[in-house]
């Protein structure tokens, strides 16, 4: 099966994304629309015991396609620049290589 977005052949990566409180907010709030771009969001509750005390720890997993093209990886990160997630955050969640990131950022004048 391929990707619904381009079609071609994919895998998908799955990792937890080391990013803000308030961008976990921001991107559940919008993840409907993230789906359109290939990404799926998924907020975790893993247990983590230490010293023998229990915490809950919520954690937000990040599932992107390894085959999201340029053009819809260049529509992703400016979408995520128009929710106002800055560029530290969007290169945390590991869409692409920095330097991408920065090439996308350079193109299109964001800060």
């Amino acid at each position: 099966m391929g990707c619904a977005l381009c079609g071609t052949a994919h895998g998908l990566r799955r990792e937890r994304c080391y990013i803000t409180a308030e961008t976990q907010r921001t991107l559940l709030a919008h993840a409907e629309v993230l789906q359109q771009f290939g990404v799926t969001l998924k907020e975790e509750r893993p247990l983590q015991k230490d010293v023998g005390t229990t915490v809950s720890v919520i954690g937000l997993v990040l599932a992107v396609a390894d085959s999201v093209d340029d053009g819809v990886l260049r529509k992703l990160i400016l979408y995520l620049h128009e929710l106002a997630i800055s560029r530290n955050e969007i290169l945390r969640l590991r869409l692409s290589e920095p330097e991408e990131v920065d090439k996308i950022f350079n193109e299109n004048n964001l800060s």
